[in-house]
């Protein structure tokens, strides 16, 4: 499969490159007012956008607008007419809504606990139609949940590296919803998709099953309750245990008991759910306490 895939020095960019085979780009925007072209694009007729900074506790919003909204518009503009972009967005653009959200959900990136990156991701999300439909360039977005698995730094990664040091978190309320998607699974979407029927849609990626905090429970030496109701209380509990920031914000998405209808898209791309069972789910948590 011929495709580039922008976003190629972050981690999720790395393992779509070599999972695709494709040809991997790393793209910065300088400014808001840069409006230069990508020449390794103009030939491209497939281009995955997994690029833009994750939560991080020192970026403001001109850093995730600048990175997010900047990046996708350089990527549109440097393609040709009828080539196809694959824009990773994220479902961060719903927020915390504690209930069952699909792809005609409206959009609440506000009630995120990271406004500024949802905000960012919904406005290039925007920017990539808009330029789009002006240059003749298919847009298909994909919103993927808090991606885990091998190789991928999440919130889940770091309850597991607590855990191997000897704290588990007792995270509460323990009905709370974590609906989450396997790099397996995301990698199986992104690729289908470029294989297959282009046009304009909106697709949700998230596992076929549902977790909730119960499910993520770990052995550990020391246990510490901590409540997924506010970053806040994730700060409080674990600042002591001198967890780095970067990792007490990316715990805080464990609070949005949200739950994703990805069996529309799922079926659109000819993804079997049953070949992404909560297996892989399963054998990815069990190796925390083997480690």
């Amino acid at each position: 499969m011929s495709a580039f895939v922008v976003g190629a020095d972050g981690t999720l960019g790395r393992i779509l490159v070599a999972r695709l085979g494709a040809r991997g780009l790393s793209v910065r925007c300088p400014n808001a007012s840069d409006e230069s072209t990508i020449a390794e694009l103009a030939g491209a007729r497939v281009v995955v956008n997994a690029g833009g900074p994750r939560v991080r506790p020192e970026l403001g919003w001109g850093d995730y607008f600048r990175e997010h909204v900047g990046v996708t518009a350089k990527i549109v503009r440097s393609m040709a007419r009828g080539a196809h972009l694959v824009h990773v967005s994220s479902t961060a653009v719903y927020g915390a809504r504690g209930t069952k959200l699909g792809p005609s959900t409206v959009e609440a990136p506000t009630l995120f606990p990271s406004a500024a990156y949802a905000c960012a991701k919904l406005a290039a999300e925007t920017t990539a139609r808009a330029l789009g439909a002006e240059r003749g360039v298919l847009v298909s977005v994909v919103r993927p949940s808090m991606v885990y698995g091998p190789g991928i730094d999440s919130a889940l990664e770091t309850l597991r590296k607590l855990a191997r040091r000897g704290v588990a978190l007792a995270l509460r309320p323990s009905a709370v919803r974590q609906h989450l998607v396997h790099v397996d699974l995301l990698c199986a979407m992104i690729g289908a998709l470029l294989r297959g029927p282009v046009g304009e849609r909106v697709l949700l990626a998230a596992d076929p099953f549902v977790l909730t905090n119960a499910d993520l429970a770990v052995g550990a030496r020391v246990t510490v309750p901590v409540s997924v109701a506010s970053a806040a209380s994730i700060h409080g509990a674990l600042a002591p245990l001198g967890v780095a920031p970067s990792a007490l914000e990316a715990l805080a998405v464990l609070g949005l008991d949200n739950e994703f209808d990805s069996a529309p898209a799922l079926a659109a791309l000819g993804i079997d759910p049953a070949s992404h069972a909560r297996a892989a789910f399963d054998a990815y948590w069990r190796a925390t306490e083997a480690a």
